[in-house]
């Protein structure tokens, strides 16, 4: 069995909540307020398994916190993605495998227009949060290390499936309108901001 058992859900999870965001974004866009609630309720939809047992394994306040700094405006705000790509280089010349040249000439690149910052930042940010709830034998910081070292893999999973994927058809468009609809959810909703 393998150390990280979770190592090929690194993409499943990123497919899957860019789905969800997909379908809120096209379908119930004038439901949300702002990007904060919009990123949480996709994230809550596909970290349903965790959030909706008592108890939870993550809270959704949780997910809403992550939302809200994964949207972080402010002038001080550093993307996770933008981290994670300079950390690389930074790595290599700490093990003396570069130069101080080829770190100051470190360009950062944009990825897929189709996966922002914001999308990318909120859907890392879930995958730990799983991770961490999922397994118990490894340490968080374990966790974190190894989903940076696959943010290739996520960016390039919520790019294609921003590009493929066919809104209003399947399991996550019935999902999302169960969740969009049940009354019984009503005060979930509400939590998350969504509207009426």
């Amino acid at each position: 069995m393998s150390i990280f058992p979770f190592k090929t859900n690194y993409s499943l999870i990123a497919e899957n909540t860019t789905k969800f965001y997909m379908e809120l974004i096209t379908r119930y866009k004038d439901r949300f307020p702002d990007d904060v609630s919009l990123l949480a309720t996709a994230g809550v939809l596909d970290a349903r398994h965790y959030v909706f047992p008592s108890p939870p394994q993550i809270d959704i306040t949780d997910i809403i916190e992550l939302a809200q700094k994964s949207t972080a405006k402010d002038e001080g705000h550093i993307s996770m993605r933008r981290l994670i790509q300079y950390s690389a280089p930074l790595q290599r010349y700490r093990e003396h495998k570069s130069s101080v040249a080829d770190l100051l000439s470190f360009e950062y690149s944009e990825g897929s227009p189709e996966c922002t910052d914001e999308v990318f930042d909120f859907v890392f940010g879930l995958e730990l949060l799983i991770f961490k709830a999922d397994t118990t034998k490894l340490s968080p910081f374990a966790i974190e290390e190894a989903c940076q070292r696959k943010y290739r893999t996520i960016e390039k999973a919520i790019a294609e499936t921003m590009k493929k994927y066919s809104v209003g058809k399947g399991r996550f468009a019935r999902a999302t309108t169960a969740f969009m609809e049940d009354v019984s959810l009503e005060a979930v909703r509400n939590s998350l901001g969504i509207l009426p």
